[in-house]
């Protein structure tokens, strides 16, 4: 099975950490845009809507207490004075309910935000009705009447108020619960992506460690060995389909053609040997030309090794050897030429890989830099949502002073309702006092006109009498005077006591009018107080739910910042990888290497001549030593013939 190469390796662990880094920046942003919409509904929809309403609610009582002022009062000119006063509060109630329509966000809330506007136009057509006579109202029975109308029509308003005090509370709770899930969601998607990009970072780690550092640093192991004249040690990687097994398979190569230098060297003193037992005298002159040719095999390749030896690849044997050491020529130059070849390409490999991992550590670098603007954003995200807490929480302790007061204004009424209605009892229990009063007052009323009817019946008698009865006609008038007396002074306390009943019974039903307001107080009170418990007791859920985002923006805020940490590290073994690769840039930059392109050019010439007609010893020599005497010149490292 063949290995991917180097490049290929590196670009797909490059595409994958990218592919990680975007999919946590992606996860991040998604899920804070949505965390932050949720919160901005919360602020900008409901709880603007729970306090306009709560401005609503406010007028609207304003204009009712004002409007039963109106129906106390005794005079037009009081009920007149009391209208140009309640004028301005129903422009404001009018503008309050007009500030609400834009923040209407469902069609049941359009449809209770409708209902309440004609509520509102009714009430106020019916207070116009009403007050349109300043005299009217001050009649008890018809105030009485107009009262109650008025009354239903403002409770319909309160219950409105407190239809759409609920939706907003509820809508509210469902963005808290929606933020609270979204986050969740964000925090599962963000963990995972760094989970990965995590492994994937270690597994760059390893795989450029096991593939690469670890096999060059085996290979330049076995170079200084067969530099050292050691061609026992075989190259390993040979399997592999890499630029490291290119390496491998062609130092082995190299290592094979040493190794048949060698041999051909001893197999040609073991024939000399022979020659010179068997055919001494006729080889006498054979032997001359025998060791000129074999010295000029072994003093070239011997020069050639040392070249080898001293890191200089660029060179080709071209002096011919004699026909039977010509072919150990081609083969070591073949062989030389491929070597130069395949350190040429491990040096592109690693001016690749030195590129590569530049590029992660720089791909490092705007992790750990965008996620530190990450933890910085949720850092501001965490500040705003701690401020809505807090306006929350003071919005909840503000509801409950208000419910403390509606208690304490409820119990006060309760009292002077209770009070009322004594005071009602006793002044009914005076006015029948002054009845039974007048009826006793008739009694002294007849008792001094029978008196007066007798003391003239004594009077007639006493002047029959003569002068006998004279005193006791006296005693008779003065009876008589006393009598009328008292007749006067009874129509006079009856006078009075009857002024007095009336003034007792209009007061009496005056104060039955005000016990029948202070009830409705007392009812509209215990409403109010309902909804503050309502209102309140949403402002501090309202409080828990961001108190518990806040934690967890927090939690987020900790991870992106271990996050950067993690990234900080990997960016330091990446520049710490591109110095071990500048290391093996340099080692493999001790040998001279050849112009690529004439290497390349000399292959193609010989592979196209071996294609045509069978080759030529001569001929590939002749080949070889043109493309590369034009790059010998006056350099050292390419031997001339």
């Amino acid at each position: 099975m063949r290995s991917f190469s180097i490049k290929f390796s590196m670009g797909l662990v490059q595409i994958c950490i990218v592919a990680a880094c975007i999919t946590a920046g992606v996860c991040s942003i998604r899920g804070l845009a949505s965390v932050n919409n949720h919160i901005d509904q919360i602020s900008h929809k409901s709880l603007a809507s729970i306090q306009a309403i709560s401005t609503i609610g406010e007028q609207l009582r304003a204009f009712r207490s004002t409007e039963s002022d109106q129906f106390a009062a005794t005079t037009p000119e009081a009920v007149t004075a009391l209208e140009a006063m309640i004028e301005p509060i129903a422009q404001s109630e009018t503008s309050a309910i007009e500030s609400y329509a834009p923040l209407v966000g469902s069609h049941q809330e359009e449809a209770l935000f409708h209902n309440l506007r004609s509520e509102w136009q009714k009430y106020r057509a019916s207070h116009a009705e009403i007050f349109a006579n300043p005299a009217q109202p001050t009649s008890s029975t018809v105030g009485t009447a107009a009262s109650a109308r008025l009354l239903e029509q403002q409770q319909a308003m309160s219950a409105t108020l407190s239809s759409l005090t609920t939706i907003n509370t509820v809508r509210a709770g469902s963005y808290a619960r929606a933020a609270e899930k979204t986050y969740g969601i964000t925090l599962q998607r963000v963990y995972g992506a760094y989970l990965v990009l995590f492994v994937v970072l270690v597994a760059s780690v390893l795989v450029v460690y096991c593939n690469i550092l670890r096999p060059l640093k085996r290979i330049n192991a076995a170079i200084k060995q067969l530099a050292g004249g050691d061609t026992t040690l075989a190259f390993p990687y040979g399997s592999r389909g890499d630029e490291i097994g290119d390496i491998s398979r062609s130092l082995e190569v190299f290592r094979t053609a040493t190794i048949r230098a060698e041999t051909l060297q001893k197999e040609a003193d073991h024939q000399r040997e022979q020659a010179e037992i068997s055919q001494r005298a006729i080889q006498d002159r054979a032997k001359a030309d025998a060791r000129a040719h074999l010295k000029q095999a072994t003093g070239g390749m011997a020069d050639a090794l040392r070249r080898m030896v001293g890191g200089d690849l660029s060179f080709q044997i071209e002096t011919p050897f004699s026909p039977e050491f010509e072919p150990l020529r081609r083969d070591f130059n073949e062989a030389l030429m491929q070597l130069a070849g395949t350190f040429s390409a491990m040096s592109a490999s690693v001016h690749t890989v030195d590129e590569g991992i530049q590029e992660m550590a720089t791909g490092a670098e705007h992790l750990a830099r965008r996620t530190a603007q990450e933890s910085a954003s949720l850092e501001q995200t965490a500040a705003a949502v701690a401020g809505i807490a807090k306006s929350v929480a003071l919005s909840a302790q503000r509801s409950d002073a208000a419910r403390q007061i509606g208690i304490t204004a409820r119990k006060t009424a309760s009292d002077s309702a209770r009070i009322t209605d004594e005071t009602a009892n006793a002044m009914q229990r005076i006015e029948e006092g002054a009845g039974r009063i007048v009826s006793i007052l008739e009694m002294i009323d007849s008792i001094a006109f029978h008196t007066t009817i007798l003391a003239l019946n004594a009077s007639v008698e006493a002047a029959r009498a003569g002068e006998v009865g004279r005193g006791f006609a006296v005693v008779a008038g003065e009876v008589r005077s006393l009598a009328e007396k008292s007749t006067q002074a009874a129509r006079d306390i009856r006078t009075l006591v009857l002024g007095t009943a009336s003034d007792i019974q209009e007061g009496a039903s005056r104060v039955r009018d005000s016990s029948d307001a202070l009830r409705v107080i007392v009812k509209f009170i215990s409403d109010m107080g309902e909804n503050l418990d309502a209102i309140a007791l949403a402002s501090h859920e309202q409080s828990i739910s961001l108190d518990e985002i806040n934690t967890a923006i927090a939690s987020l805020d900790g991870a992106t910042q271990q996050n950067a940490a993690a990234a900080e590290q990997f960016s330091a073994t990446s520049r710490s990888i591109v110095g071990e690769s500048h290391k093996l840039n340099a080692l493999v930059g001790q040998f001279l290497l050849p112009d690529p392109d004439l290497v390349a050019y000399e292959g193609a010439l010989i592979t196209h001549a071996t294609e045509s007609h069978p080759p030529d010893p001569q001929w590939m020599a002749d080949i070889k030593a043109g493309a590369w005497s034009s790059r010998a010149g006056n350099e050292p490292g390419v031997m001339r013939a």
